[in-house]
């Protein structure tokens, strides 16, 4: 592993200090409020520009800043989580070929150019899902690579559809009014980012090693779709009938999602669905038409969400690879340092006061209580904050409870320097991270009157979620033997199962069908197989005649070729 430790040492260097250097440019940006675009020619025909185009403005500089800081950490805890694997060099190439190509997809504003890194996403991502070879991968990595091409293919349809304008540079557009594209565009958008009903992937992807996915559900493969759509939103938001459409579906992913978190016992499974949730909290405000704190809450997730994987993936990790909630408690007692990361950031995802979650979800519901919106998207928008706290309780209460009601846990020992090192840097970024980008992204901001029901109310409905799920999972609660919908909760409405049978089973059903009728059919009589009898019977009458009198051999040579004439001519 000599060669393995220093290749994961020399590319979390590399990485840390690209990221520092993305942020101070970053601030940079916003100081002097500078942007710079390149572009680079390929070819030109017919009033048509295919180009490679670049753009460092703020908010792609600090996307890549938080991306390769959240990868840097990464790598250096991967070299603890897959120690002893037989193919790390493997690991580690296919890794950064991800984060390259996220970092190609953030810097471009060109469609085409967009194409190389949102296929290299879909390729890498689908090689780390399968990385370890099994069947349960294998599902997975096939249903997370169906349900990405569709939006390739969506983003390739777009392409041709706005070859027309000459460009493809969305800098270079006043207004998209084509109603075709912006669907297109949103469509690409939504499966990327797992909006329902293209939802199943998400939660299956969990199949890859959790260092993989604590890089693709914070900052990289499940946030590629909604920075597309913030970066997009100024040319298409004149279509306004598709994004209240958009607004409908994330808010409906979030509170699905957010109900199944907390029905669901595997512990990575309930991170999975909170990214999920948070991602349709971000696809909703950003349908509102507030872009910039779509955005900000995107870098604030990626921050808490990526430690929040790294902790998860130490209990699954000291658990010989346990994933059961129910067999993770007592962890405060052998791991104190775990549980203290572990409680920061969780209360970083339910919003905690002063921590990173607090600044952009505070934000984002002040401002659609401020807003002019449906009522019943504001109920669904508190239920599912509503949700994100319950869950996050019950996962610290399940995880630092004093009583063990797994196995031993006397050999877990606490996280070692280099684990510790990996991890306390994203813990920090949650702490400090919303506080510094506040003042980035917003420069100004109006002021914010609410009544007093609607300051109280996400604390309100989450502890009584909070309550009503404690009722309902516990073992000896009587409501749990009356409803019967908890498996179907947990499995989000079967999502799953509605997204492998519609993509798959047809198929299935028409081959079996082709099978019988042409393999085993028409074709194994006057196909390949029916000619080969039909020549084999010819020859064989043939080889006959010639053991025979020599005139009826003749005749029947004869006989043959004018039979092969007669068919030709």
């Amino acid at each position: 592993m000599k060669l393995g430790t220093g290749i994961y040492k020399v590319f979390t260097l590399l990485l840390i200090f690209f990221s520092l250097v993305m942020f101070m440019f970053s601030f940079l940006s916003v100081y002097y409020n500078k942007s710079v675009f390149l572009e680079w020619e390929i070819f030109y025909h017919s009033s048509s520009s295919f180009v490679m185009s670049f753009i460092f403005d703020w908010m792609s500089l600090m996307f890549l800043g938080a991306v390769t800081f959240i990868s840097g950490c990464i790598m250096k805890y991967s070299y603890y989580y897959m120690e002893g694997e037989v193919n790390f060099l493997r690991f580690v190439m296919v890794l950064l070929l991800f984060v390259g190509s996220m970092m190609a997809l953030i810097v471009s504003p060109n469609l085409i150019s967009l194409l190389l890194g949102w296929d290299g996403l879909g390729l890498s991502s689908y090689i780390l899902v399968v990385f370890y070879q099994n069947e349960s991968s294998a599902n997975a990595g096939m249903l997370t690579v169906l349900s990405n091409r569709v939006g390739d293919v969506m983003i390739l349809m777009s392409v041709g559809l706005l070859s027309g304008l000459g460009s493809w540079n969305y800098y270079m557009f006043d207004k998209v009014e084509v109603g075709l594209v912006v669907l297109m565009i949103l469509l690409a958008g939504m499966t990327k980012s797992a909006q329902m009903p293209f939802s199943a992937w998400l939660p299956a992807a969990m199949a890859a090693p959790t260092p993989v996915s604590s890089l693709v559900h914070s900052s990289t493969l499940v946030t590629a779709g909604v920075y597309l759509l913030i970066r997009f939103y100024p040319v298409m938001s004149s279509v306004y009938n598709l994004w209240v459409g958009l607004m409908v579906i994330s808010v409906l992913t979030m509170v699905s999602a957010g109900l199944g978190a907390n029905f669901e016992t595997d512990i990575k499974k309930v991170v999975a669905l909170s990214t999920l949730s948070q991602l349709g909290l971000m696809m909703m405000i950003l349908s509102v038409g507030l872009v910039k704190l779509s955005f900000f809450h995107l870098i604030t997730h990626a921050m808490f969400k990526s430690s929040l994987f790294m902790c998860v993936g130490f209990m699954m990790h000291n658990s010989s690879g346990n994933q059961d909630g129910r067999n993770m408690s007592s962890f405060n007692q052998m791991s104190p340092l775990m549980v203290s990361y572990f409680l920061i950031v969780n209360m970083a995802l339910m919003g905690f006061p002063f921590l990173a979650g607090f600044y952009s979800k505070d934000l984002i519901l002040e401002s659609m209580l401020m807003t002019e919106s449906s009522y019943m998207i504001i109920a669904f928008l508190i239920l599912g904050t509503g949700f994100t706290f319950s869950y996050s309780v019950r996962m610290m209460f399940i995880v630092s409870g004093g009583v063990n009601t797994g196995p031993g846990v006397v050999n877990i020992g606490d996280m070692d320097k280099s684990v510790s090192s990996s991890v306390v840097g994203l813990v920090m970024a949650s702490l400090v991270v919303g506080f510094i980008c506040s003042w980035v992204c917003f420069s100004g901001i109006d002021a914010m009157l609410l009544f007093g029901w609607e300051k109280y109310s996400i604390s309100m409905v989450g502890i009584l979620s909070g309550a009503g799920m404690y009722m309902i999972m516990s073992s000896d609660s009587w409501f749990k033997s009356k409803f019967m919908g908890v498996n179907m909760i947990s499995n989000m409405m079967y999502l799953p199962e509605i997204s492998a049978d519609f993509t798959s089973k047809p198929f299935v059903y028409l081959g079996a069908g082709f099978d019988k009728l042409l393999d085993k059919g028409w074709l194994e009589f006057y196909g390949g197989k029916g000619g080969e009898v039909v020549m084999s019977s010819w020859s064989n009458k043939l080889q006959l005649s010639q053991s025979s009198i020599m005139v009826s051999s003749y005749l029947i040579s004869v006989a043959c070729m004018l039979g092969m004439f007669l068919t030709i001519f």
